[in-house]
């Protein structure tokens, strides 16, 4: 979130200030609930689920954040068509990538130390690890992700960091276990790698951030697909409503802020 949008983050994480989850964000989470699920017993028991079984599930924890919390729902999204897409994505990834997999851990929380001159830890949680050491992570997507996006995100690369400082050795893989919300949905695996370098430039990139956070340099980032009243709860009264280009008066952090703003320095791309 910090990389995409710091003032995001402020609101998130410094203000506390949470916002109304999105229909495909509750769906997502519901199918993630059932795939959790499903490989926890699998560590014992070596076999999947009844598909059945994970598909009542997943409409348990649908169902039961949808009376719980507020939803921002938009456009076309409704109970029935997240439903029915959700139970969709279930079964695709049931039938093409569960078989597959031979999960040791799941959601398995990781801490690790940034250094004795360094006073932050870092912690992360693998959404699957196998028998065999591979790293997996499991979303669904909107779109395929492209190979390049997929070396380049940082969450593997964190993943990465930490299998190789708390285990003192180099994970064997990491995999992205995607499905893709199409009609009907696909289901695929995709792998990545991670270098020794790669894992110093992730601790640059956690310094530069730390020094950021630490300053209240936390600008928003409009320049992407985020930035909008339909993907951020934020855009609102509470950020970008106080970046008026006709006045050029802005609410909070000063003018140098509002440059960062709207001339889009490289660092908060």
């Amino acid at each position: 979130m910090f990389r995409k949008c710091p003032r995001k983050y402020y609101f998130r994480y410094l203000q506390g200030l949470k916002v109304p989850a999105s229909g495909p964000m509750v769906q997502s989470r519901a199918w993630h609930a059932a795939v959790e699920r499903n490989y926890r017993q699998k560590v014992d028991t070596g076999i999947d689920l009844p598909l059945a079984e994970m598909e009542d599930y997943f409409v348990y924890r649908l169902e039961d954040a949808l009376d719980k919390e507020e939803v921002n729902f938009a456009g076309e999204d409704d109970l029935a068509s997240l439903r029915d897409q959700g139970l969709a994505i279930v079964a695709a990834h049931h039938k093409t990538i569960a078989p597959k997999v031979r999960p040791a851990l799941i959601e398995h929380k990781f801490t690790i130390s940034l250094g004795e001159d360094f006073p932050y830890e870092l912690t992360g949680v693998w959404d699957v690890v196998e028998e065999d050491g591979t790293i997996a992570d499991n979303k669904a997507y909107k779109k395929p992700p492209t190979q390049t996006k997929l070396d380049e995100d940082l969450q593997f690369t964190i993943y990465s960091l930490g299998y190789r400082v708390s285990l003192g050795k180099i994970e064997p893989g990491l995999r992205m276990d995607a499905v893709i919300k199409d009609t009907p949905p696909r289901a695929m695996q995709l792998t990545t790698s991670r270098t020794n370098a790669d894992c110093r430039r992730l601790l640059g990139i956690i310094e530069e951030m730390v020094k950021d956070i630490s300053s209240g340099n936390l600008p928003p980032n409009p320049k992407g697909w985020w930035c909008s009243p339909r993907f951020c709860g934020y855009w609102g009264s509470r950020c970008m409503e106080g970046y008026s280009r006709r006045s050029r008066k802005p609410d909070f952090l000063g003018e140098i802020i509002f440059r960062k703003c709207f001339y889009a320095d490289d660092r908060y791309r």
